[in-house]
């Protein structure tokens, strides 16, 4: 017999700033956490024209959350839409 959980994430995305004030993570240390893979970021879209995307980094929640299901041991985690 399988358990099932239902987890909700109001916000699939929030800033870089959020996410430090959300977790009392320096942002020193968020960055370097980005930078390195650790905190997974939403990619962003070149506009036409532009060699460089500007704007918020924001963090991908839904990513994080996954990557904590699949660190946690459970033998299988199934998505449903």
């Amino acid at each position: 017999m399988s358990t099932n959980i239902t987890i909700s994430i109001p916000e699939p995305y929030i800033t870089l700033e959020e996410y430090c004030r959300r977790t009392g993570t320096k942002m020193t240390t968020a960055r370097a956490m980005a930078n390195d893979g650790r905190l997974p970021i939403k990619k962003k879209v070149l506009k036409p024209g532009k060699s460089k995307a500007n704007g918020l980094l924001e963090i991908n929640m839904v990513d994080l959350l996954l990557r904590a299901v699949s660190e946690s041991h459970y033998a299988s985690v199934t998505l449903n839409p």
